[in-house]
């Protein structure tokens, strides 16, 4: 939990929050320094040198690394992984991999020291129903409310050639989306298509906090991964405690 974003903060809560060896002083606690505080955007008030003082310490936040990874798939050969609810930040972990099913990844905190690229790549195999919102990048202001719809996409359907489209996610330091840029793709690219660009809604309410859904096809004749990437690996990110 942060420390309080204003109001009384005492040395034992800085303490706290960011570990060191007694007897404490503010000096111990410069970003970056002797004493654990990161270098993210959740301590960027914290100076590195100089003059320190406790307001310096508003709102600010120890990181720890957690899993956020998710993906779903079927007729692949593996389950699917996620949680099962909304704006969660609890470990992920296997899902059925059947129709319609869906896997929610655990929400992250991006910007400075956290996340600030990742690469997605959508796809859907030929003999497939359509469907709507197969991939949706949620955003927020908060951990506990990540429930607005920033990105979504859609898949098509084929009896002949499957297909998926790649995506570059950049994230300034401050946490909100730089950009979503179409990489490339193989075979029917068009099968996939970007249908919901929130992006600049996103930033204009500040949106820091961010986590996908993705969800099975409602039937399939062959398999595929709906969602791979950078999150089909993220076991161990830094985040805000």
């Amino acid at each position: 939990m942060a420390l309080p974003s204003s109001g009384e903060i005492k040395l034992s809560e800085i303490a706290s929050q960011y570990g060191g060896t007694a007897p404490h002083s503010l000096k111990d606690y410069y970003r970056n320094g002797t004493e654990g505080v990161p270098d993210t955007v959740a301590t960027a008030s914290i100076p590195t040198s100089g003059e320190i003082g406790i307001k310096d310490f508003y709102g600010s936040s120890q990181s720890n690394n957690r899993d956020i990874r998710v993906w779903m798939s079927y007729l692949f050969n593996e389950n699917g992984f996620g949680v099962t609810s909304q704006s969660s930040t609890a470990a992920p972990s296997s899902i059925s991999a059947i129709a319609d099913a869906v896997a929610w990844q655990p929400v992250f905190r991006a910007g400075q020291g956290y996340i600030t690229t990742a690469s997605i790549v959508i796809s859907q195999n030929e003999d497939t129903s359509a469907y709507n919102n197969n991939v949706v990048l949620y955003g927020g202001t908060a951990s506990n409310a990540v429930t607005n719809v920033v990105a979504a996409w859609n898949a098509g359907s084929s009896g002949s050639t499957g297909g998926s489209r790649s995506y570059d996610i950049e994230w300034t330091n401050a946490g909100l989306i730089d950009s979503i840029t179409h990489t490339g793709g193989n075979y029917n690219t068009s099968i996939i298509t970007w249908a919901t660009d929130n992006v600049s809604t996103a930033n204009s309410n500040g949106y820091v906090w961010f986590g996908f859904k993705v969800t099975n096809p409602p039937s399939f004749g062959k398999g595929s991964r709906v969602l791979n990437g950078t999150f089909y690996n993220s076991s161990s990110v830094p985040q805000p405690t």
